[in-house]
């Protein structure tokens, strides 16, 4: 048992060398009472722009009567008893697989589960259809500056998955001490910033598309380390079922025997899904985000979000970013708001185009972006199969490749201004972005 304290509001001036001073105020105890106390979570109040604030929530082990602490402490936050369960390993089988276990796919799923397999002696094999990060992000350079597209080694295909090139932040919309032992990983495989908000309570942990990929690496050879391994350019390309049982993988280097396969393949792998649709694998269909991409000028978003001191905060907090959420627009809101960023080119098939945002560490482009989005219901599919949103979703890339003028991969562009002004009876076929 354990205390929580929420909500306790502190100016952003204020540093965190100061925490222990605030927290024992709020209980009413001394500060070198506090045996033991963490950050569970550090969010930014924007709300009075006359003095920003962090919402901090904390939990607390104290030797004196918790119960007693808890009666009489003020009520500058919320206090309470807690208890949450720590993490735990599920128990491994009590008998041996045939095969080592298959894991396809290296984004952050399939690293974190080949992890977890290896850490329990499983020895799993990643198939990853794209190449190691260090060849990719030379691959990516050389598309950037007007080379050919390498449909194995791109924004969306290679080691560490779509999220390498995805603005760097490590969203998830779960909570729980597995969340908690995910993000730990990433803090130990150099994921932590000497100097920066922890990845661990930030509310918008952010480490930047230039840090990701050491810490891809780092877990990667952690894998290793346990017996795993981690094969590149091995692109699934079918199931071997006997008797209504998997046997094995077909993939572009040959056959691998296994009985377990898990499929982390992220959203872009369009061949795989066709496969799995032809090979009756069960599939339902599922809304999605579709829309545009907007960007502004960065010092506008933190002149509104700062306030008149916005030169003060910049110095203290960087550049801002910000959520929006439209109501009775057909569900239009922003996700994946680049700070200090950049709007790349989210390609995953020769022929089409979409776009994605990035930021490095610093943050520190004059510009901000954000996707802007609507989400499409399954009725507006223009088809009853499985893959119909998949079809939805070409068909509007492959529509903005045609207007930027391929077989060149440029930008479709329109002011925002000129967006707003023309007639959209349908909101949700709006230029092409996809979720990351």
């Amino acid at each position: 048992m354990s205390i929580r304290v929420s909500n306790l509001r502190l100016p952003v001036e204020e540093p965190e060398a100061a925490l222990p001073t605030h927290l024992a105020r709020t209980l009413g105890v001394q500060a070198s009472e506090l045996t033991r106390w963490r950050i569970v979570r550090k969010a930014l109040d924007l709300r009075d722009k006359r003095q920003l604030r962090f919402v901090y929530n904390f939990e607390v082990d104290l030797p004196a009567d918790e119960r007693a602490v808890v009666a009489r402490a003020s009520h500058a936050a919320q206090v309470e008893l807690h208890e949450e369960p720590p993490f735990s390993m599920p128990e491994p089988g009590s008998e041996p697989l045939p095969h080592r276990p298959v894991v396809v796919g290296s984004g952050p799923g399939g690293l974190v589960c080949a992890y977890f397999l290896a850490q329990l002696g499983y020895k799993p094999i990643v198939l990853e259809r794209g190449t190691k990060v260090n060849d990719r992000i030379r691959d990516v350079k050389t598309f950037d500056g007007g080379g050919a597209f390498h449909p194995e080694s791109n924004y969306l295909f290679g080691e560490g998955g779509a999220g390498t090139f995805s603005d760097g932040k490590l969203t998830c919309r779960g909570t729980g001490p597995d969340v908690i032992r995910v993000l730990e990983l990433f803090a130990e495989c150099k994921g932590q910033q000497p100097g920066k908000p922890s990845i661990l309570y930030y509310h918008r942990p952010h480490l930047g598309s230039n840090r990701l990929p050491a810490v891809v690496k780092a877990i990667r050879q952690r894998i290793e380390d346990l017996g795993g391994e981690v094969r590149f350019l091995t692109r699934v390309e079918d199931l071997q079922l006997t008797d209504g049982r998997l046997t094995g993988v077909n993939t572009s280097a040959g056959f691998i025997p296994a009985s377990v396969v898990v499929l982390a393949i992220g959203h872009s792998a369009r061949d795989t899904y066709r496969m799995l649709a032809a090979r009756g694998v069960p599939m339902t269909q599922k809304p999605f985000q579709f829309g545009v991409r907007i960007e502004h000028r960065q010092e506008v978003v933190n002149a509104v979000q700062f306030g008149p001191r916005h030169e003060r905060y910049e110095e203290l907090l960087g550049n801002a970013d910000y959520s929006l959420v439209a109501s009775g627009t057909n569900d239009l809101f922003t996700f994946c708001m680049c700070a200090g960023g950049y709007i790349i080119p989210s390609v995953s098939q020769e022929g089409y185009f979409c776009t994605n945002g990035m930021s490095l560490s610093k943050r520190d482009s004059e510009f901000a972006n954000s996707g802007l989005v609507v989400t499409v219901p399954v009725d507006a599919f223009e088809g009853t199969d499985v893959l119909a949103g998949m079809r939805l979703q070409e068909k509007y890339e492959a529509k903005a490749f045609e207007i930027g003028g391929g077989p060149a991969y440029r930008s479709p562009v329109q002011r925002a201004r000129d967006f707003c002004a023309t007639p959209h009876p349908r909101p949700r076929r709006s230029a092409a972005t996809r979720g990351a």
